[in-house]
Formats: C-alpha cells, sequence, structure tokens
C-alpha cells in the first residue's frame, strides 16, 4: 500500500511516518511538500492508496487540493491532518476518511490508518449525518457510531472511538438523523448492531463490554431484525468480493 504525505512540515509528515511504519510490511511512503507535487506525481502514474493531506501550505488551500485529487484519483483515500478544527465540516465533502487536528498523537494516526479499511463500507447506507444543535453542527459517519443514549433532554453520542458528544436534543429526534443499520434495543437505548458482539437470553452484548437488556415485550420482533439486517450485510459483503 502507497502512502502519500503531504504537508509543508518535514517534522510533521515524519511523525505520520513513523506511527505508521511498523503496522505493517507492506507500507511504502512517498513526501510531498506541496499539493501541486502531489498532483503532478499523480498526473505522471504514481498510484497512491491513502494520502496524509496538510489544509495549510504556503499558497495552498488543502481542500482545494482535495477536490482535484478526487477529480483524477478518486480512489485514493483522503486524510486531513491540520493544524485547526475550522475546516473539519467541509472534509466530509470531499468524502475524507478522517481529519486529524495537530499536534496529532501516534494512536490518532494509527486510528485514522485503520478506517482506511472501513472505506468500502464507509459510505455504504447513506452519507454523513449532520446534527444541528445550540448553534453547533455535529457531523457524524453513522459507521463510527457505536450507540446513542437518552440522558432526560439531552442525548448522548458515543463513537467507536470512545468519544460521547452530549446534544440537546430529544432521544427520538437524534435516533430518527441514524436509520440503516440501528435498533432501538430499549426504552432510551438505541445500538448499531454490526457492535453486537451476541445475545444472550434478553441481554444484547456490546463490543465495548457493555450490555443492556431487551423489551421483552419486543424481543421477537428486535432479534427477527437484527438477524435481518446482519445477514443481509453480510450477502452484500460476498457479493462485493465477488
Amino acid at each position: 500500500m502507497h502512502i502519500a504525505i503531504c504537508d509543508d512540515s518535514k517534522i510533521d509528515a515524519k511523525r505520520i511516518e513513523w506511527a505508521l511504519m511498523d503496522i505493517s510490511d507492506d507500507l511504502d511512503f512517498s513526501y510531498y511538500p506541496s499539493g501541486k507535487d502531489l498532483l503532478e506525481a499523480i498526473d505522471e502514474g504514481a498510484h497512491i492508496d491513502v494520502v496524509y493531506l496538510d489544509v495549510y501550505m504556503p499558497g495552498e488551500y488543502g481542500l482545494d487540493i482535495a477536490e482535484q485529487l478526487k477529480d483524477i484519483s478518486p480512489d485514493t483515500n483522503i486524510i486531513f491532518s491540520t493544524s485547526s478544527k475550522e475546516h473539519a465540516l467541509d472534509a466530509f465533502k470531499v468524502h475524507a476518511i478522517d481529519y486529524l487536528v495537530k499536534p496529532v498523537k501516534e494512536i490518532e494516526i494509527v486510528r485514522s490508518f485503520a478506517k482506511v479499511k472501513m472505506a468500502p463500507d464507509y459510505h455504504r447506507g447513506g452519507a454523513i449525518v449532520l446534527v444541528r444543535t445550540s448553534g453547533e453542527i455535529l457531523a457524524y459517519n453513522p459507521r463510527n457510531v457505536l450507540r446513542i443514549e437518552s440522558d432526560k433532554h439531552y442525548t448522548h453520542i458515543i463513537s467507536t472511538n470512545g468519544n460521547t458528544d452530549i446534544v440537546h436534543m430529544n432521544f427520538s429526534d437524534v435516533v430518527a438523523k441514524f436509520r440503516e443499520g440501528f435498533l432501538v434495543i430499549k426504552r432510551g437505548i438505541c445500538v448499531r448492531m454490526d457492535q453486537i458482539v451476541r445475545i444472550s437470553g434478553d441481554e444484547v452484548f456490546m463490543t465495548d463490554s457493555t450490555s443492556y437488556r431487551l423489551s421483552r415485550a419486543n424481543k421477537a420482533e428486535l432479534i427477527r431484525r437484527y438477524v435481518d439486517y446482519i445477514e443481509g450485510d453480510s450477502e452484500d459483503r460476498n457479493k462485493g468480493d465477488n
């Protein structure tokens, strides 16, 4: 797998390379100090699987570079690495895999790379979900959301990386935004079905070691919906492999 690092800071670029170089023997790296150099290399035939792209480079804007990159190399996965949170929402418009804010920790770099392997499923079942609340707009890839929990007048959105956002919205209004792949298993608890490890009796066990009791009144219907989704998801993946 060929990883390009496009950043005018050699130190920041090296930090990314050092974080990833021990993950696999099948990785090779190239460095581009500008977006112009990156695009020229691709025009000349360079195949790049993943690019870590800075937003702020002298005389260049990373979001513009990303749009041009997607035009000439649509299969290249983009991960932004920059000094500001300001452009996180815009990053989703070019289907970025992740958005890292400097100084970036090694574990964040590794996690962002792990998301690349999810890329075929990354856009499956719908686009980015936007949650608008209290003058703030939060953007979610549904595949990165583990569960949604009610807390009186607030709702907790828990991501697979452990982060929790607390929004001043009704639980039902938030859940309505997350449709395919999610299941309300009891009052005030909605989970992403592919994050269920097992269902034993009346209890649902999740990948983060949490567990919940199913609503007995709806247990049979909930299990049916879960099985239908998982079996359908497996069929879709098998078709993709063929």
